[in-house]
């Protein structure tokens, strides 16, 4: 008889232990889901994948970047290199009759970090040609970018005004001629058309 309880206790503590450790465990993974799918938030420098002209582009087309340098979002979470960042063409107009300036709009929408994809509320912060192999765009950063400013462009030597390198303080069109940037973001132009081209230089802010 005795036996037979001390058993049953045995059972019942194991049972408890169990279910503490079952709660435990799915606690850890709801809040580990929480925040890895956290919106991210910050700036982060990349590079277009693929040309974007507003003379062929339509509204929605997908548009991927990749980051030119680690970086860690506002949260600290670690951003590596190469990471991709996905979005879509909100306007794309090619001058003519009766358009005063062709233009090109670009939001940003998630970062596809491993397995996952996180969303953002990206849009464009500064953008600047390709460096043609030259300078590493991710030299004016460092490796531990957290969106805090980074060195200016006049005392970094490893750009020129051909070539700018965009720091996180960069803002608005570097190195393009005759390409602007409005309040809202969008790139405007008198030329027939917006071009950016693969490599160039996007500096997209997150917030």
């Amino acid at each position: 008889m005795h036996r037979s309880m001390t058993l049953k206790r045995l059972a019942s503590t194991i049972s408890g232990l169990c279910l503490l450790l079952t709660t435990v465990f799915l606690y850890t993974r709801t809040s580990q889901a929480q925040t890895d799918t956290a919106s991210l938030q910050g700036t982060f420098p990349t590079v277009l994948v693929k040309s974007i002209d507003s003379k062929k582009a339509r509204d929605g087309e997908a548009v991927v970047c990749q980051t030119a340098a680690p970086a860690h979002d506002s949260s600290g979470r670690l951003i590596p290199s190469g990471t991709k960042i996905l979005g879509h063409v909100t306007q794309a107009q090619a001058k003519s009759k009766g358009d005063a300036q062709s233009s090109l709009a670009i939001v940003f929408d998630k970062v596809q970090l491993g397995s996952q994809e996180i969303p953002i509320k990206g849009t464009l912060q500064a953008v600047a040609p390709s460096t043609n192999s030259g300078p590493d765009v991710g030299a004016a950063y460092g490796p531990g970018l957290r969106g805090n400013p980074a060195p200016n462009l006049d005392t970094n030597p490893k750009g020129d005004a051909a070539h700018p390198i965009l720091n996180s303080d960069s803002k608005g069109v570097m190195g393009f001629h005759g390409l602007e940037m409005g309040d809202n973001s969008v790139l405007t132009s008198n030329g027939k058309e917006v071009k950016l081209d693969s490599g160039t230089q996007i500096l997209i802010h997150a917030e």
